[in-house]
Protein backbone atom coordinates (compact mmCIF):
# COMPACT_ATOMS: atom_id res chain seq x y z
CA UNK A 1 0.00 0.00 0.00
CA UNK A 2 2.99 2.03 0.70
CA UNK A 3 4.53 1.65 -2.35
CA UNK A 4 0.95 2.43 -4.67
CA UNK A 5 1.08 5.89 -2.29
CA UNK A 6 4.72 6.60 -3.39
CA UNK A 7 4.17 5.79 -6.78
CA UNK A 8 0.57 7.93 -7.00
CA UNK A 9 2.14 10.79 -5.68
CA UNK A 10 5.33 10.19 -7.71
CA UNK A 11 3.03 10.15 -10.92
CA UNK A 12 1.21 13.52 -9.61
CA UNK A 13 4.08 15.11 -9.46
CA UNK A 14 5.55 14.42 -12.55
CA UNK A 15 2.19 15.73 -14.21
CA UNK A 16 2.37 18.72 -12.09
CA UNK A 17 5.68 19.40 -13.22
CA UNK A 18 4.89 18.68 -16.86
CA UNK A 19 2.31 20.99 -16.98
CA UNK A 20 4.21 23.97 -15.56
CA UNK A 21 6.92 23.37 -17.98
CA UNK A 22 4.14 23.48 -21.06
CA UNK A 23 2.53 26.34 -19.85
CA UNK A 24 5.58 28.26 -19.14
CA UNK A 25 6.90 27.07 -22.63
CA UNK A 26 3.97 28.20 -24.33
CA UNK A 27 3.71 32.07 -22.55
CA UNK A 28 7.71 32.38 -23.55
CA UNK A 29 7.02 31.51 -27.20
CA UNK A 30 3.87 34.10 -27.62
CA UNK A 31 5.03 36.52 -24.65
CA UNK A 32 5.25 39.47 -26.93
CA UNK A 33 1.41 38.90 -28.14
CA UNK A 34 0.20 38.47 -24.77
CA UNK A 35 2.21 41.17 -23.06
CA UNK A 36 0.80 43.49 -25.42
CA UNK A 37 -2.50 42.50 -25.33
CA UNK A 38 -2.66 42.30 -21.60
CA UNK A 39 -1.03 46.07 -21.59
CA UNK A 40 -3.51 47.61 -23.40
CA UNK A 41 -6.63 46.14 -21.33
CA UNK A 42 -4.88 47.41 -18.15
CA UNK A 43 -4.05 51.08 -19.65
CA UNK A 44 -7.61 50.93 -20.20
CA UNK A 45 -9.14 49.65 -17.29
CA UNK A 46 -6.89 52.72 -15.02
CA UNK A 47 -7.12 54.88 -17.67
CA UNK A 48 -11.19 54.89 -17.48
CA UNK A 49 -11.59 54.87 -13.90
CA UNK A 50 -9.12 58.04 -13.09
CA UNK A 51 -11.04 59.82 -15.85
CA UNK A 52 -13.79 58.94 -13.53
CA UNK A 53 -12.19 60.98 -10.65
CA UNK A 54 -9.63 63.65 -12.76
CA UNK A 55 -11.48 64.11 -15.56
CA UNK A 56 -8.45 64.22 -17.56
CA UNK A 57 -6.37 61.05 -19.72
CA UNK A 58 -3.48 63.14 -19.00
CA UNK A 59 -1.24 60.64 -17.30
CA UNK A 60 1.17 63.52 -16.73
CA UNK A 61 -1.76 65.57 -14.73
CA UNK A 62 -2.94 62.43 -13.16
CA UNK A 63 0.34 61.43 -11.59
CA UNK A 64 0.79 65.30 -10.14
CA UNK A 65 -2.79 65.35 -8.43
CA UNK A 66 -1.48 61.76 -6.66
CA UNK A 67 1.69 63.00 -5.65
CA UNK A 68 -0.65 65.37 -3.68
CA UNK A 69 -1.06 64.81 0.15
CA UNK A 70 -3.64 63.22 0.66
CA UNK A 71 -5.82 66.21 1.79
CA UNK A 72 -4.87 68.60 -1.15
CA UNK A 73 -5.95 65.38 -3.59
CA UNK A 74 -9.25 65.56 -2.22
CA UNK A 75 -10.03 68.74 -2.22
CA UNK A 76 -9.21 68.99 -5.74
CA UNK A 77 -11.34 65.81 -6.77
CA UNK A 78 -13.62 67.95 -4.78
CA UNK A 79 -13.40 70.91 -6.52
CA UNK A 80 -13.24 69.08 -9.98
CA UNK A 81 -15.80 66.52 -9.70
CA UNK A 82 -18.50 65.98 -12.26
CA UNK A 83 -21.46 69.14 -12.21
CA UNK A 84 -24.00 65.97 -12.50
CA UNK A 85 -23.48 62.37 -11.70
CA UNK A 86 -25.18 61.35 -15.21
CA UNK A 87 -21.91 61.28 -16.77
CA UNK A 88 -19.84 59.54 -14.58
CA UNK A 89 -22.51 56.72 -14.22
CA UNK A 90 -23.10 56.74 -18.01
CA UNK A 91 -18.89 56.54 -18.59
CA UNK A 92 -19.39 53.12 -16.01
CA UNK A 93 -22.05 52.04 -17.75
CA UNK A 94 -20.63 52.12 -21.40
CA UNK A 95 -17.43 52.29 -21.03
CA UNK A 96 -15.87 50.59 -17.40
CA UNK A 97 -18.92 47.70 -16.48
CA UNK A 98 -19.21 46.49 -20.58
CA UNK A 99 -15.28 45.99 -20.74
CA UNK A 100 -14.51 44.55 -17.42
CA UNK A 101 -16.85 41.62 -18.99
CA UNK A 102 -14.86 42.08 -21.93
CA UNK A 103 -11.52 41.83 -20.35
CA UNK A 104 -12.36 39.28 -17.70
CA UNK A 105 -13.81 36.52 -20.27
CA UNK A 106 -10.54 37.30 -22.42
CA UNK A 107 -7.75 36.94 -18.72
CA UNK A 108 -9.73 33.48 -18.09
CA UNK A 109 -8.92 32.58 -21.82
CA UNK A 110 -5.55 33.29 -21.47
CA UNK A 111 -5.39 31.90 -18.08
CA UNK A 112 -6.37 28.78 -19.20
CA UNK A 113 -3.93 28.59 -22.30
CA UNK A 114 -0.81 30.29 -20.55
CA UNK A 115 -1.46 29.80 -16.86
CA UNK A 116 -2.47 33.13 -15.02
CA UNK A 117 -0.09 35.64 -17.11
CA UNK A 118 1.01 37.39 -13.70
CA UNK A 119 3.42 40.55 -13.67
CA UNK A 120 6.20 38.44 -12.25
CA UNK A 121 5.66 35.56 -15.20
CA UNK A 122 5.18 38.20 -17.81
CA UNK A 123 8.85 40.12 -16.69
CA UNK A 124 10.55 36.75 -17.13
CA UNK A 125 10.05 37.32 -21.14
CA UNK A 126 9.51 40.96 -21.51
CA UNK A 127 12.25 43.17 -23.14
CA UNK A 128 11.27 45.86 -21.24
CA UNK A 129 10.75 46.94 -17.41
CA UNK A 130 6.67 47.29 -16.23
CA UNK A 131 6.14 50.11 -14.70
CA UNK A 132 5.78 49.65 -11.37
CA UNK A 133 1.80 50.08 -11.14
CA UNK A 134 0.98 47.48 -13.47
CA UNK A 135 -0.39 44.38 -12.36
CA UNK A 136 -2.90 42.51 -14.05
CA UNK A 137 -4.36 40.64 -11.46
CA UNK A 138 -6.18 44.25 -11.21
CA UNK A 139 -7.95 43.35 -13.78
CA UNK A 140 -10.06 40.42 -12.33
CA UNK A 141 -10.40 42.61 -9.09
CA UNK A 142 -13.17 44.14 -11.49
CA UNK A 143 -14.34 40.86 -12.86
CA UNK A 144 -18.27 41.13 -12.66
CA UNK A 145 -19.77 38.93 -10.24
CA UNK A 146 -21.41 36.42 -12.82
CA UNK A 147 -17.62 34.83 -13.16
CA UNK A 148 -16.89 35.19 -9.35
CA UNK A 149 -17.73 31.06 -9.07
CA UNK A 150 -15.16 30.10 -12.29
CA UNK A 151 -12.64 32.45 -11.45
CA UNK A 152 -12.70 31.20 -7.40
CA UNK A 153 -11.91 27.55 -8.97
CA UNK A 154 -9.64 28.60 -11.61
CA UNK A 155 -7.34 30.98 -9.41
CA UNK A 156 -7.33 27.90 -6.85
CA UNK A 157 -5.47 26.09 -9.60
CA UNK A 158 -3.35 28.48 -10.66
CA UNK A 159 -2.15 28.96 -6.72
CA UNK A 160 -1.69 24.90 -6.76
CA UNK A 161 0.47 25.60 -10.24
CA UNK A 162 2.17 28.72 -8.48
CA UNK A 163 1.66 31.20 -11.18
CA UNK A 164 -0.16 33.55 -8.62
CA UNK A 165 0.95 33.95 -4.91
CA UNK A 166 -1.12 33.37 -2.08
CA UNK A 167 -1.80 37.19 -1.05
CA UNK A 168 -2.77 37.76 -4.66
CA UNK A 169 -5.17 34.83 -3.93
CA UNK A 170 -6.69 35.61 -0.99
CA UNK A 171 -7.07 39.31 -2.31
CA UNK A 172 -9.14 37.60 -5.42
CA UNK A 173 -10.76 35.39 -3.22
CA UNK A 174 -11.80 38.09 -0.77
CA UNK A 175 -13.16 40.46 -4.09
CA UNK A 176 -14.92 36.88 -5.28
CA UNK A 177 -16.76 36.16 -1.92
CA UNK A 178 -18.48 39.88 -2.11
CA UNK A 179 -15.65 41.34 0.21
CA UNK A 180 -17.29 39.86 2.98
CA UNK A 181 -15.11 37.73 4.76
CA UNK A 182 -11.91 39.10 6.37
CA UNK A 183 -10.19 35.33 6.48
CA UNK A 184 -10.15 35.12 2.88
CA UNK A 185 -6.97 37.48 3.28
CA UNK A 186 -6.21 36.16 6.64
CA UNK A 187 -5.46 32.56 5.55
CA UNK A 188 -4.19 33.35 2.74
CA UNK A 189 -0.65 35.55 3.86
CA UNK A 190 -2.19 38.62 5.41
CA UNK A 191 -1.70 39.46 8.51
CA UNK A 192 -2.32 42.88 10.91
CA UNK A 193 0.89 45.13 11.15
CA UNK A 194 1.49 48.29 13.90
CA UNK A 195 2.38 50.95 12.08
CA UNK A 196 4.27 53.66 13.76
CA UNK A 197 1.45 55.87 15.09
CA UNK A 198 0.04 52.50 16.65
CA UNK A 199 -2.28 51.67 14.23
CA UNK A 200 -2.98 48.03 13.12
CA UNK A 201 -3.53 47.50 9.17
CA UNK A 202 -3.81 44.73 7.34
CA UNK A 203 -0.95 43.67 5.41
CA UNK A 204 0.58 41.39 2.86
CA UNK A 205 2.85 39.63 4.99
CA UNK A 206 3.58 35.80 3.98
CA UNK A 207 2.51 35.21 0.27
CA UNK A 208 5.23 32.21 -0.76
Amino acid sequence: MKKLFILAFTFCYSLAISQSFQIDSLLKADADLVIEEIKFMYDYDQALREYTIFKTFDKRKTDSIESLDSELMRTFIAQNKFKSDTLSKYIFKKYINHFDDVHTNRIIQLTKKYGFPSKERLQLYSKKEFDEEFDPYILLVHAPKQYWEELKVLMKRELERGTIDRCKFGHLLWHFNGRKDINDLLNNGFEYVEDESGTKRLSAVNCD
